[in-house]
């Protein structure tokens, strides 16, 4: 289903002698659940978006993007809903991420989903930075936390900041109930069709992953943390297919591809700490989904879609803001490189921190294509698989616990 326009039909003629066939149901909403921390909030730079055209493979998924004038197409076989923002759903277009200059995963992944079902789609997003499974979104399968997780959360509170166990796996499916109570208002045109929960993709890991150097009365904590991150990322799984209502919910895993493909190249120099904890991370991200044993549920590799240019700008801007520092000088969007033409194509590249993938909304959008396509293979849009995926129609949605 592609964008949908209007066409206007000249008056007919002989009405009384044309046979109306019997108006067919409306297909079933296909819903799909954009989970996760900031990167899938999204942090892409709109101002960067045109760089997706110059990808060697993928980029004519730009034009996808656009409508026939140039312009930002506006979907209105797509809706987004996040309660995380205002307003809290509409049609699907660039300024969903996390600020309305910024995109996530949402927009490529919803364009693909909208694309190839034939049925209306609805994305719920529910995400939020700075978040992590071994605390935040730990679901009940996971238990309470022992050992190094204990460790790690009473070092946190002594230091005054004091967490509370699973509040954000609660909001998260507390938000995808409440979202699906009110589908009826969420979904333009909805007409009691009922819909199918189609599929899950889970974008996250910073947070599990940047606790590698933590070390309590000589123990690796933070190592640990990563070594269990399977265990309590498989747990929710279950969990929220459990809480859900539908135990056979495909589910697509994005790989943390922050630092690209270099990063494995890093790892092999035993002294490069940052980059052996970033692999052990990913391995942990494949690990949880082997330990499910699920065919419906896919790991899906994104480091390949980091930019390395972009990358190597920033390093330049970094030592280029260290030297202005030195020297007194201000920073300004002009300055951030040594020339005007540095500091404009790092800007039209991204320009964003590096754990938001340097703030470039192609990467964004390659792993949204990623993720879509790892789920399509799954078959989530087709009619023949609605039994399998328990659709569900609004009045039998459970309550979160």
């Amino acid at each position: 289903m592609g964008l949908k326009t209007t066409c206007l039909l000249g008056p007919l003629l002989f009405a009384s002698t044309v046979h109306a066939e019997p108006a067919s149901s409306p297909p079933r909403v296909k819903v799909f659940i954009l989970a996760g921390q900031s990167n899938m909030e999204g942090h892409g730079q709109l101002r960067s978006l045109d760089r997706l055209g110059e990808h060697p493979d993928h980029g004519a998924r730009l034009a996808t993007l656009k409508a026939a004038d140039g312009s930002w197409a506006v979907r209105d076989d797509v809706t987004i809903a996040w309660a995380s923002r205002s307003p809290s759903h509409g049609p699907l277009t660039v300024g969903w991420g996390r600020s309305a200059d910024e995109i996530g995963p949402e927009l490529l992944f919803g364009t693909i989903m909208g694309e190839a079902c034939d049925a209306p789609v609805l994305l719920i997003k529910t995400a939020w930075g700075g978040k992590d499974v071994y605390c935040d979104f730990r679901s009940p399968a996971a238990g309470e936390p022992g050992g190094h997780e204990a460790s790690l959360l009473a070092q946190q509170a002594a230091d005054g900041q004091p967490r509370e166990v699973g509040a954000y796996y609660r909001k998260m499916v507390s938000e995808i109930n409440a979202c699906l109570e009110r589908i009826d208002e969420i979904v333009p045109g909805y007409a009691g069709q009922g819909y199918d929960l189609a599929g899950a993709a889970w974008f996250q890991g910073w947070n599990d992953y940047c606790q590698w150097h933590v070390r309590i009365d000589g123990r690796p904590v933070g190592e640990e943390i990563i070594e269990s991150y399977p265990t309590t990322l498989a747990a929710m799984f279950t969990d929220l297919r459990h809480d859900l209502g539908a135990p056979d919910l495909p589910v697509v895993v994005g790989e943390m591809g922050v630092g690209g493909e270099e990063i494995a190249v890093r790892a092999v120099d035993e002294g490069d700490h940052e980059a052996r904890a970033i692999m052990a991370f990913r391995r942990a991200q494949a690990a949880a989904v082997a330990a499910m044993n699920d065919d419906r549920i896919v790991f899906v590799p994104t480091a390949a879609y980091w930019d390395d240019r972009l990358e190597s700008l920033r390093r330049q801007a970094d030592e280029h803001r260290r030297r202005k520092r030195e020297q007194g000088i201000d920073d300004t969007e002009h300055n951030e490189l040594p020339t005007p033409q540095l500091s404009e194509e790092y800007r039209t590249r991204g320009g964003h921190w590096y754990c938001h993938y340097n703030g470039s909304a192609s990467n964004y959008s390659l792993v949204g294509l990623a993720l879509a396509e790892a789920l399509l293979s799954l078959d989530p849009c087709t009619e023949a698989s609605r039994t399998d995926f328990r659709g569900r129609s609004a009045d039998s949605v459970p309550r979160s616990k």
